[in-house]
């Protein structure tokens, strides 16, 4: 579990993390017709990644190297930043993945899994000094998974969280936004259009 835990806060440490946490939530009004609604979504495919995913606009792709205990941590994160932030339901729409050590997370152990979800949640919101307003078990594409929102800054901004393990990969998306901007349908447009790419033959 120790290392569940060093894992859950060398997540917490990336850079583009702690940029979004220090979210600054001014007063906009709310939109008639969100910034996404008037979009045509990109489908993304990142072979690297294994995954393919529809976005609002166009990823940037940031990698930070951090040295850990267990040797050097390769994170990789995707992000849109909305360009029009009246308008915009959500402000960034992220998408992040880390891989585990060989041996480090047991992908049979769907407790050890949710146990890990579990602790990158409750972290989340003490990095965010937030509150977790909304949190359940959801599988993502055959694999164990967890959704939560957290509300933070006095309730001014949302950060919504879909999390999930993969084999020894661990995935993260996530979308910031600041509250009065409705239900964020684009949040679910954009979880849900996540899909696992094959790497084998053909």
């Amino acid at each position: 579990m120790a290392m569940l835990r060093l894992f859950v806060l060398l997540l917490l440490s990336c850079p583009l993390v702690a940029q979004t946490a220090r979210l600054d939530p001014e007063a906009v009004a709310a939109p008639d017709k969100s910034w996404e609604e008037s979009r045509r979504w990109l489908q993304v495919d990142e072979l690297a990644g294994r995954f393919r995913i529809e976005t609002p606009g166009p990823l940037e792709h940031k990698i930070d190297t951090l040295d850990t205990a267990v040797g050097e941590q390769i994170f990789h994160t995707y992000f849109f930043k909305v360009p029009d932030l009246e308008r915009a339901e959500n402000v960034i729409y992220v998408l992040s993945y880390v891989d585990y050590p060989a041996g480090a997370l047991h992908q049979d152990s769907t407790e050890l899994v949710q146990e890990l979800l579990r602790s990158t949640e409750e972290s989340a919101a003490e990095a965010l000094r937030g509150e977790v307003v909304y949190a359940t078990e959801r599988e993502v594409t055959g694999f164990p998974g967890r959704i939560w929102r957290i509300d933070y800054k006095e309730g001014a901004a949302t950060a919504r969280t879909l999390a999930f393990v993969v084999e020894q990969r661990y995935y993260e998306l996530k979308t910031f936004s600041l509250t009065g901007r409705g239900l964020s349908e684009s949040s679910d447009k954009f979880f849900k259009s996540f899909r696992l790419l094959s790497t084998g033959p053909g």
